[in-house]
């Protein structure tokens, strides 16, 4: 009887979690996404220099205009459903065309209008495309080809602007690294966050201290990674996370948040580059500013790659461009492109969605307009996209806390890991950015002298 008893309550118990794991999974991947994923994402391409043809898909098929050329950014608006399995699995749709293929991901559950970023395909000059859903339905159905005419950038200077030491190899490293006229300035030394290092340094004082001074290093160095000679690398060597604070008392010099230091040349002595020379001022906005002026006359870029303020979440982020977009009316300047992007979307801190290698397309967007002229896709070659893994790792903040080291961190860090997968919750820019494209949003740089499109570009602060 007692043995009976027991053969009951464990049946029970494995009812119970066979019940009870679905719903937890469910609820943990829903709680990714801050809307409802049934909804279409929404864009707006009339005021864009988009062009649009009708499609038509039957049987996951689809075969591109004759005249679409190389040299171009192409999505395709799709209406999409997954599966009830797509709710506990990544969905996905693999676009295969002759023996090239790559995957976009999409959210658990996702329903509705998504766009695929077929660029990859467009640039390999194939026209006919199969699509194959995984936990994801495609009905046949009518789509919309948008495109854009991608810039040449062989003989074009480009300027990546970086809030803190990883944001241009998260962001732009395939972009930099294919054109050696590229400069790298990064706004702040990373000396804040977490106490990473709290293994090694008992005084958090010097931990902060030494992590700054590592970010500082990695900064000046991964760059010549992606080819870019130290002369084009430089660190302004401001405090991480102050920028706010600086904008709204623009004349105050502002100390670092846990350093407890507010001389400017902490992390700025580490420069090499001659450029270095004509930096001055302290740690307030207004120095800012005025280092940024003097760096656009010494550089003069064709195109700058900054942080999208309306898109991208992070204070630090919003505000590198900002300070930027005063230093170029100050020098009036007229010519030339933002090449916008984010690392920390406003709506969602998971995307891009799925794992590595898969393609970057459009971020959710409902209702708000997103202002841009045109898009670029930066296709990453499978090499490229290694040594993207590479100059990442080569980033001390982006690799494991050094408890690792130590038996209680040996135990405790795979734990986290296995409970991170099944929640769904990794957001490490290992998968979040080695993929096979960076996308960004371009504009024009007369249009920051234009207050609305300035403010629709800005956002909220």
């Amino acid at each position: 009887m007692l043995q009976k008893k027991k053969l009951t309550l464990l049946v029970v118990f494995v009812v119970v979690l066979l019940i009870a794991a679905p719903i937890y999974i469910i609820k943990n991947r829903s709680s990714i996404y801050p809307y409802k994923v049934s909804k279409n994402y929404e864009y707006n391409f009339n005021q864009t220099n988009a062009n649009i043809i009708d499609l038509n898909l039957k049987n996951r098929m689809v075969s591109l205009p004759k005249y679409a050329n190389k040299n171009q950014t192409a999505f395709l608006k799709i209406n999409i459903n997954t599966t009830f399995i797509g709710s506990f699995f990544q969905p996905s749709i693999k676009i295969i065309a002759g023996n090239l293929s790559f995957t976009q991901y999409f959210e658990h559950g996702a329903k509705g209008i998504r766009y695929l970023n077929i660029t990859p395909l467009i640039s390999k000059g194939e026209v006919d495309i199969k699509l194959e859903g995984k936990h994801i339905s495609i009905d046949n159905q009518t789509l919309q080809l948008v495109f854009f005419e991608n810039q040449n950038m062989e003989k074009l200077r480009i300027l990546v602007l970086a809030p803190h030491p990883d944001d241009a190899e998260i962001a732009a490293y395939g972009l930099y690294s294919s054109n050696k006229e590229s400069y790298i300035i990064t706004v702040t030394a990373g000396d804040a966050g977490d106490n990473k290092y709290d293994e090694v340094y008992k005084d958090e004082v010097k931990q902060y201290l030494k992590k700054g001074e590592l970010r500082t290093w990695n900064s000046i160095t991964v760059p010549l990674l992606g080819g870019i000679p130290l002369e084009q690398i430089i660190n302004l060597g401001f405090f991480d996370g102050t920028l706010k604070s600086m904008y709204d008392d623009k004349p105050s010099v502002i100390s670092g948040l846990y350093t407890h230091t507010s001389d400017i040349s902490t992390y700025r002595k580490q420069n090499i580059s001659s450029l270095s020379a004509g930096l001055y001022g302290k740690s307030n906005w207004n120095s800012l500013v005025g280092n940024l002026v003097y760096l656009l006359k010494e550089i003069e870029p064709d195109i700058i790659v900054t942080p999208y303020p309306a898109l991208d979440s992070h204070s630090d982020h919003k505000l590198s461009s900002i300070a930027l977009f005063e230093a170029i009316k100050q020098c009036d300047i007229k010519n030339g492109y933002l090449y916008l992007y984010t690392n920390h979307l406003e709506s969602n801190e998971s995307y891009p969605y799925g794992k590595m290698g898969g393609v970057v397309s459009l971020p959710p967007n409902f209702g708000k307009t997103v202002y841009f002229d045109s898009l670029y896709s930066h296709v990453l070659s499978i090499d490229k996209q290694k040594d993207k893994v590479f100059a990442l790792e080569a980033m001390n903040d982006l690799r494991m806390d050094t408890e690792w080291l130590f038996y209680k961190g040996i135990i405790k860090i795979p734990l986290y890991k296995v409970v991170r997968d099944i929640r769904g919750t990794d957001n490490n820019y290992y998968r979040r950015s080695v993929r096979s494209n960076e996308l960004f949003f371009i504009t024009e740089i007369n249009n920051i002298y234009n207050e609305d499109k300035l403010k629709k570009i800005i956002g909220k602060l």
